[in-house]
């Protein structure tokens, strides 16, 4: 682009400097300037410019794995005001059944999906916000539930957070049917959301979900 440039300058800076020079044009003379000035007006020749700055990576996130989980062990239930029961499962260690997005609406199932969130700022621990949407359903206390929004702090480690984010169903009130929609936000932007859709399951797969597994044969198998 620069060479053109110049060229179409050398064409331009000439002025006529004698009188054999200033002798009029012909008619193709005429034309031949006029379309060449015409594609200057129609297309302008710019420099080259410096490159923009690579700006830092933008706080992102992606869901690792999700679906149906089975508590291992832990998973004492204590009051948190800050969750949709006001109730939380401490201290849970859960296994993976199954990759669903199907729930089936079982006591002491988990939905539980694992996050990774990447190009987080500062070091230390982070303040990270989760939002639950669900079905509404009614609590002990007379009042209706349709979610939680709250926020809490996770490790960061070379300005990433990896974190399960995980809901259990222990009470009858929350055998409901629908949307939970769990989303894992920062400053203003949402990195992750997952999305589930709860069902009562049928008699047979009810008795496939509650048969014992080889969980509960470990627990009760006697210990050497």
């Amino acid at each position: 682009m620069i060479h053109n440039q110049k060229l179409l300058l050398l064409l331009f800076a000439r002025h006529p400097t004698s009188a054999r020079e200033q002798q009029p044009m012909n008619p193709n003379q005429r034309k031949l300037l006029t379309i060449m000035l015409t594609v200057i007006l129609l297309f302008p020749v710019s420099g080259t410019s410096a490159p923009a700055k690579d700006s830092a990576p933008e706080p992102s996130g992606r869901i690792l794995q999700y679906g149906l989980y089975t508590l291992v062990r832990g998973g004492s239930i204590i009051d948190n005001p800050r969750t949709t029961t006001g109730k939380s499962v401490s201290k849970a260690v859960i296994t993976r059944d199954r990759t669903v997005t199907r729930i089936p609406l079982v006591r002491n199932k988990y939905m539980a999906y694992q996050f990774r969130l990447s190009h987080l700022p500062g070091k230390g621990r982070i303040k990270l916000r989760r939002v639950l949407k669900h079905p509404p359903f009614k609590l002990p206390d007379g009042h209706t539930s349709t979610g939680s929004d709250f926020s809490f702090t996770q490790r960061l480690e070379r300005g990433e957070v990896f974190g399960y984010d995980a809901y259990a169903l222990n009470e009858d009130y929350e055998m409901v049917e629908g949307e939970w929609i769990f989303q894992i936000w920062f400053q203003g932007k949402k990195l992750v959301q997952q999305r589930f859709i709860t069902y009562t399951p049928g008699k047979e797969e009810m008795k496939r979900l509650t048969a014992p597994s080889w969980l509960d044969k470990q627990r009760n198998s006697p210990r050497q």
